[in-house]
């Protein structure tokens, strides 16, 4: 016979307004209640740092794979019909003797290369090829080492972007394999992040993790854009010039690869800063949605993953999104060299404008769409639709009409239209791609792998497309090329307003019930009632045990 004595209440910690007790494992009378917070801000927290860590990640990506956007500008020889132009800086010419005759080259050209416009096509789409590996790196994404993963994939960059300035003068297609690798870099980083903040972050908080950590791309962007300008426009010095760009991506990526070897961790339970509160927080959060532990999810439901509507719907209406931003991030410097006429050094500064657009747009859109949701005053697939709508609609009419905008006497019309397309962009965020990680939170490193590996195939198409339709880069290519863009973005319009889903979908939350057997039902039992009179504020009776 056991007699529990009279409980005084008990009362939570200060500072925690609202609080449970977790009483699931009390297996000891003599175990303390754990007190399980339900809220914690975001900020300070360790999952912000974690979030803050993903971005640099990020930051280092863009770095590694849009710093090729302006060095193309630079590094490819511009053919003119007339072979004895003067350098700007003629002081230091070099003369090349050929059985035709002498022609005269500055000094800044002669470590430039000759690349047709189809070869300049194939190393944009490189790292699109590369990043087809996310159909293997993200069916393991999930059961992975988040951490391990990333760090190959920024050993990766850095390695790759190393060896392009020794290489390029070679073979344009040894640039192409080192492309490559950078985008297997990619595959291995955008799946493991997609990953680690499904298991760092509550549902609700997801749109705004989201949108803070792939804004480390448009942050990148901002960092080399105008580096890599000024360092076009002073190659005649001993340091700068087109491989000066890789040179400081590389030395990027290595600064990142140390800050993350150091201060991160795969999940919350493995962080060296994370606080019991806050860890218990996060695991009662992510445990409603049964996502149940790595290592005992079995095999993936392929079938139901590859015929669901929801996912296919929304991964066509993420390459919708992308396809213009083809545009957007790689192929806009190109698009002021050709049309607008920016020097190198302005081109750079320009450039980064409608990237700094898109980012605060992006950040500001998903902390909105977090606070819609977790206020309960929109589903989260409404939420989705709402912004993906507003998104498309924007970005498409505005590619649209920027062809109309063009002008080299005057190009501030056509960039502050580009500016407004990014800005519509942004929206894409607590769109599409939040719904895309919200449907299966248990697989979401082999969703992110699966689309952006679609994604990956369009691109290719996307950059042969239209770097082989920009043969001379006239006003009229570059028109066809925006048409095409515009077309393509607004279809999400009608497809994804209709048949998206934010949901989480029933084959994603499929979980394994054990048989009961009568030990089992016994011990649970009087665990229940030993938890329920210890933690009773005034109970006072005798549990006798069974005849």
């Amino acid at each position: 016979m056991v007699r529990i004595a009279p409980l005084s209440p008990i009362k939570p910690p200060e500072g925690i307004k609202d609080a449970f007790y977790d009483v699931r494992e009390y297996k000891d009378v003599e175990k303390s209640p754990v007190v399980v917070s339900e809220s914690s801000k975001i900020f300070p927290s360790a999952r912000f740092f974690m979030a803050c860590l993903l971005c640099t990640c990020f930051i280092s990506l863009s770095v590694a794979t849009s710093n090729l956007s302006l060095s193309m500008v630079c590094m490819v020889r511009k053919t003119s019909n007339n072979t004895m132009d003067r350098p700007e800086n003629s002081s230091c010419p070099k003369k090349y003797v050929d059985e035709e005759g002498v022609s005269v080259v500055p000094c800044s050209q002669a470590n430039k290369v000759d690349w047709s416009p189809t070869e300049q096509g194939f190393v944009f789409a490189a790292q699109n090829f590369g990043s087809l590996a996310m159909l293997l790196t993200g069916s393991h994404a999930d059961k992975l080492n988040g951490k391990w993963c990333i760090t190959i994939a920024l050993v990766l960059l850095c390695f790759s972007n190393a060896m392009i300035p020794f290489v390029a003068t070679a073979s344009v297609w040894w640039v192409f394999a080192f492309r490559v690798l950078a985008g297997v870099g990619d595959s291995f980083l955008f799946p493991s992040a997609s990953s680690m903040i499904s298991r760092w972050f509550p549902p609700k908080e997801r749109p705004f993790a989201i949108g803070f950590v792939t804004g480390g791309r448009q942050i990148g962007s901002l960092l080399i854009l105008p580096v890599a300008g000024v360092l076009c426009s002073n190659s005649s010095n001993g340091f700068g010039g087109w491989p000066a760009i890789f040179y400081l991506s590389a030395i990027i990526a290595i600064v990142v690869l140390l800050i993350w070897l150091v201060s991160s961790a795969d999940k919350p339970s493995k962080h060296c800063c994370v606080r019991v509160r806050e860890e218990e927080y996060i695991a009662r959060k992510i445990e409603e949605e049964s996502l149940g532990k790595r290592t005992e999810r079995g095999r993936p439901p392929w079938k139901e993953i590859l015929t669901s509507r929801p996912l296919i719907v929304s991964v066509f209406a993420l390459v919708c999104h992308e396809y213009p931003l083809v545009i957007m991030l790689q192929l806009l410097p190109k698009y002021f060299s050709d049309v607008l006429q920016l020097s190198s050094t302005t081109n750079g500064l320009i450039s980064a404008l409608p990237i700094a657009v898109l980012w605060v747009s992006k950040t500001l859109s998903s902390s909105l769409a977090s606070l819609l949701t977790a206020n309960q005053k929109m589903s989260k697939t409404n939420s989705c639709k709402l912004f993906n709508l507003v998104a498309s609609l924007g970005l498409g009419i505005c590619v649209g009409v920027t062809p109309f905008m063009a002008s080299a006497s005057d190009p501030a019309p056509a960039i502050v239209v580009l500016c407004l397309a990014n800005a519509f962009a942004g929206l894409h965020t607590p769109g599409v791609q939040t719904a895309l990680i919200q449907l299966a939170p248990a697989f979401s490193g082999i969703v992110t792998g699966l689309s952006f590996s679609v994604v990956a195939v369009f691109s290719i198409i996307n950059k042969l497309l239209s770097n082989t339709i920009l043969s001379t880069g006239s006003t009229d290519e570059w028109f066809i090329v925006f048409e095409i863009s515009a077309i393509v973005a607004l279809l999400p319009v009608i497809f994804f307003s209709l048949w998206g889903s934010a949901e989480r979908q029933p084959w994603a939350s499929k979980e394994k019930k054990p048989e009961p057997d009568a030990k089992s039902e016994t011990l649970s039992e009087n665990t229940t009632i030993v938890a329920l009179a210890k933690f009773s504020m005034y109970l006072s009776h005798q549990v006798a045990p069974k005849q």
